[in-house]
């Protein structure tokens, strides 16, 4: 059995012995515990390198790996970050052991724009628990993972982006770890687990893979109302029997983690509600059925919940409730993004719903859903809070615009199913259409650095309407309200938005594509 390399004085351990945290002797021109894997002399920095030196230095060997395990069988490659001397092929997955240095890099890329890719988890103590030294504190490593993942595909180092597939193999190897066995562990590991799925989901949308998001989004959904995140201070006490997960989940801690529960589910909603009506298919969540309805009350924003008491609340048929027009306090950014998720759903189902031969009892019921989803989303859209209020921040002026653009393509899909026979209904589609190019000629688009990919299909039907408007110009029957040149105008507002993401997306950029030769086609 050969000896172990002596360790070396501090400071003077090769590079790649480092950043891989092991023992290194500082023998040149290769180390003893680079002997065996580095086909090359070792690098040092003779400690003068500075922290971008050794991220440069980490991200090729991330790369060398990579290449390693996209091409297993080229002897020309070695595992440069393999610590042990058990081989890559008998290991189911051999983990990605980045460096501090590395890990810090790519939380600077995700932590500032975290709420716009549906982060829940209470931002103070999850930076906490990052610092932490303790095993027991640190984040899960489903949730470390996806961040990582989300990180590199915002980093402005072409080299750490172009690792996403790495970080994206080991977050779904992470993600399929389940929930932690330790009891004390359940709760936290929940919500980290949950949290992962919605990121993963998120970035799969990003890419174009909206069959591996929406399987990511129906696992979230069953892990939120298994553990009974929807009857959180339910009213009704017998609501919830019998369903797994439910009896061996601790009560919250404090009123943070019970807060970090509630949004948890309503981000689910979110996510659910948004790419069940992009796609119609059926929802994840029977919100009429006991067993899953939502009782629990509306969100908070995260840093909210250790601020205002809720001893007394309690909540049962909230979205019953909501669209049933009945008064209520949701009124937190996350709450109005889950009401407007809601109210996008909802006319996407009811649009689908809509038979030109029902019978006379079947088009009353529908035309009083109709006109009483028409008056909510109205009443909504008149209370949301203006994107252009100067003491916003910018992360909440990039929430709140998807916000506006739900609620604006709600109106358009609900009185879309009348808008070639109605006037009103005409009207109202292209004044909400009109809504979305004002919105987009006021905002400034490079504060976006990344744009919830549900933005690229409510693009693309606002996009539509404009379309639509310019094929029949001349052989409409309805009333002119926009000139050719306005439409045109409008159109190319849009298309503008999409094409500032579609670098970036590979979903937005086929659907700007489509975009583009529906507009051609009209113009021509």
């Amino acid at each position: 059995m050969s000896k172990a390399p002596g360790r070396s004085p501090k400071g003077t351990a090769c590079i790649s012995c480092r950043l891989r945290k092991i023992r290194c002797d500082g023998k040149r021109p290769v180390c003893g515990s680079c002997s065996s894997t580095l086909p090359s002399a070792c690098k040092y920095s003779d400690g003068s390198a500075s922290p971008d030196q050794l991220l440069r230095e980490e991200i090729a060997i991330l790369e060398n790996r990579l290449q390693q395990l996209e091409n297993p069988n080229d002897p020309s490659r070695t595992l440069a970050l393999q610590s042990t001397s058990s081989s890559a092929s008998r290991a189911p997955h051999t983990p990605l052991n980045i460096s501090l240095n590395m890990r810090q890099a790519l939380f600077r890329s995700f932590l500032p724009y975290s709420s716009e890719f549906g982060f829940y988890l209470n931002y103070s103590r999850f930076s906490l628990a990052l610092s932490s030294s303790s095993s027991q504190q640190q984040p899960f490593p489903s949730i470390l993972s996806a961040c990582q993942l989300l990180g590199a595909y915002l980093s402005p180092v072409n080299e750490l982006s172009a690792l996403q597939s790495a970080f994206l193999a080991q977050a779904l190897y992470d993600a399929s770890l389940g929930l932690s066995r330790n009891p004390t562990q359940l709760s936290r590991s929940l919500l980290h687990c949950v949290q992962a799925e919605i990121l993963l989901s998120q970035y799969f949308f990003i890419n174009g893979r909206s069959l591996e998001g929406k399987y990511r989004i129906s696992t979230a959904v069953s892990m939120v109302l298994g553990a009974g995140f929807h009857k959180i201070r339910s009213a009704d006490m017998y609501a919830f029997q019998g369903r797994a997960g439910m009896h061996s989940l601790p009560p919250p801690t404090d009123p943070v983690e019970e807060g970090e529960r509630v949004n948890a589910l309503w981000q689910v909603v979110i996510m659910n509600s948004c790419w069940t009506a992009a796609d119609g298919s059926t929802s994840h969540i029977a919100y009429d059925v006991p067993e899953s309805r939502i009782d629990a009350p509306w969100p908070l924003d995260a840093e909210a919940y250790s601020q205002i008491p809720r001893e007394n609340v309690q909540g049962r048929h909230t979205i019953q409730n909501f669209v049933s027009n009945t008064p209520d306090n949701g009124r937190s950014l996350l709450a109005l993004h889950a009401k407007a998720a809601i109210l996008f759903e909802k006319a996407s189902l009811l649009r689908r719903q809509y038979q030109p031969n029902m019978s006379l009892p079947e088009a009353t019921r529908f035309q009083q859903t109709f006109t009483n989803l028409s008056n909510i989303i109205n009443n909504m859209a008149n209370v949301l809070p203006s994107f252009s209020d100067p003491s916003h921040s910018r992360s909440k002026i990039r929430r709140l615009v998807v916000v506006h653009t739900l609620c604006r393509v709600a109106t358009i899909i609900l009185h879309g199913t009348f808008s070639q026979q109605d006037p009103s209904s005409h009207a109202q589609v292209l004044s909400a259409a009109e809504s979305v190019a004002i919105l987009f000629r006021s905002v400034n688009l490079t504060d976006f650095p990344f744009v919830d990919p549900i933005m690229g299909h409510l693009w693309m039907i606002v996009a539509n309407v404009f379309i639509q408007e310019i094929n029949s110009q001349g052989t409409s029957r309805m009333p002119r309200r926009l000139s050719l040149n306005e439409l045109m105008g409008s159109t190319e507002v849009i298309m503008s938005a999409m094409k500032m993401f579609a670098p970036r997306s590979s979903l937005i950029e086929s659907q700007l594509t489509h975009v583009r030769q529906s507009y051609m086609a009209a113009m021509s």
